[in-house]
């Protein structure tokens, strides 16, 4: 079984050696999890929707073990300071995507990369609402949540990711 370190320094590594941002960490694993992935970490709902302690605690590991680094950089808008991880070495261990495989792995954290990271909190979210927490009315209940966030077609962008990873959510009630 892969060390949790070395499923964070493949998933950085499959990103193209770079990712930004914590929650898009987190987001890109839980939804790797969902379409099969396994890594085991648990989930709990925070701020920004399905969150992992255990994935923050195996982003330490990967640093300490120098695996990955985290550098920081500063939103021009409001200078918030967000996570820059970068891949140490590229390795990736032959069993780090699990069942997924390498290939529709990469695929999808290639994708997730490049998705707006509201989006892709607005789709775990979702996903969270209506299948850990079993709301039918999750568009309600997100609304609710998030407020601002599901504006502009936000929501309806994160569902139609969640639809072109076959992740797609119940009609709301």
């Amino acid at each position: 079984m892969t060390e949790r370190e070395d499923i964070v320094a493949a998933v950085v590594t499959a990103a193209g050696g770079s990712l930004i941002g914590r929650v898009r960490l987190q987001k890109t694993l839980y939804l790797l999890d969902k379409l099969g992935f396994e890594s085991a970490f648990q989930y709990e709902y925070h701020h920004y929707g399905p969150y992992s302690r255990d994935l923050d605690l195996a982003v330490a590991d990967a640093k300490a073990f120098d695996k990955i680094d985290e550098e920081f950089g500063f939103r021009s808008s409001d200078g918030a300071r967000f996570s820059i991880f970068k891949s140490k070495n590229g390795d990736v261990p032959a069993d780090a995507f699990g069942t997924l495989g390498d290939a529709r792995t990469s695929q999808f954290v290639a994708k997730f990369a490049g998705t707006n990271v509201t989006i892709l909190e607005l789709a775990a979210t979702v996903d969270w609402l209506w299948r850990v927490e079993a709301i039918s009315n999750w568009r309600a209940e997100i609304t609710k949540r998030k407020g601002a966030k599901v504006q502009n077609g936000r929501l309806d962008k994160a569902v139609a990711l969640l639809n072109e990873l076959g992740l797609a959510p119940p009609a709301s009630a």
